[in-house]
């Protein structure tokens, strides 16, 4: 990384971010890695019938605090959690990444304020679970939500638009993925054959597991705008055990849960190698 404190972009001289940030941006990635780490395993527990249990990134974090030392964990995660919503907003609002302002990078966009949002009640259910607190899960927060909306004019149009929102981003995550265009964002230059090519395999299974799921909960939230019915609203917990209820789905929630878990190894590697520009 220059030392010099400024780069440049386009035809303009823009004054670089201070060493800190990146720092806590990397460690905001690794805390997002823990969560999907801890919400995979348990989910391929519940796969295999080993007391497992689906659960929501909340009950990942209660699974965290239940742990030896799990209130300093959970402490240390928090802070990560509240790097990578900063990242999150960064991206959306500066744009370091170039997405641009055209159609697809406006959705990209509008897709990290959503991903942000969501690790902002992330850290608020950890507080909460700090001060030992009831914490939602994932399913009531958004049925709660939804309820409200419903009842507000408009609502059913605005939860169809985010609904179609998050599709268009997990689809989009999928497509991303299996493309290997994540890879454009990594700096290879910093890893050895053997890394690139693990990061290669593990980044397209855990993205487009990611994905996937994204998919589900998106068809739960324009199911609920058409039905006009808050109970039909599922988070991640919910995507799950929908997964769980298919032909075969103790097979098809473990090969999920196992994307799930690729997804977190893959934040690790890219809180070592990824590019932040900002």
């Amino acid at each position: 990384m220059s030392k010099h404190p400024f780069v440049k972009k386009g035809n303009k001289v823009k004054k670089k971010a201070k060493p800190w940030a990146f720092r806590f941006a990397r460690f905001g990635h690794m805390a997002n890695g823990v969560v999907y780490l801890v919400i995979g395993l348990l989910a391929i527990q519940t796969a295999f019938s080993r007391g497992g249990k689906l659960t929501t990134s909340q009950g990942a974090l209660y699974t965290i605090a239940k742990q030896p030392f799990g209130f300093l964990l959970l402490s240390v995660l928090v802070i990560g959690l509240i790097g990578y919503a900063c990242w999150q907003l960064v991206r959306t609002v500066f744009d370091p990444e170039n997405m641009g302002h055209q159609l697809k990078g406006i959705f990209t966009r509008i897709g990290y304020l959503f991903m942000s949002s969501i690790y902002i009640g992330m850290c608020t259910s950890a507080i909460r679970i700090l001060l030992r607190a009831r914490v939602h899960t994932s399913g009531e927060h958004y049925q709660t939500w939804s309820a409200k909306m419903l009842a507000q004019p408009f609502g059913q149009t605005i939860i169809t638009i985010m609904g179609v929102i998050i599709l268009i981003f997990g689809v989009g995550q999928v497509i991303w993925g299996l493309a290997g265009g994540f890879q454009k964002q990594l700096k290879k230059n910093e890893m050895t054959r053997k890394e690139w090519r693990y990061v290669e395999y593990i980044g397209k299974f855990g993205m487009s597991a990611r994905g996937a799921v994204f998919g589900i909960v998106s068809i739960f939230l324009i199911r609920t705008a058409i039905q006009a019915d808050p109970d039909e609203t599922k988070g991640l917990d919910g995507a799950l055990a929908e997964v769980a209820q298919q032909p075969f789905g103790s097979v098809l929630l473990a090969i999920v849960a196992a994307g799930l878990i690729a997804y977190g190894v893959y934040m690790f590697a890219e809180a070592r190698y990824k590019r932040l520009n900002f």
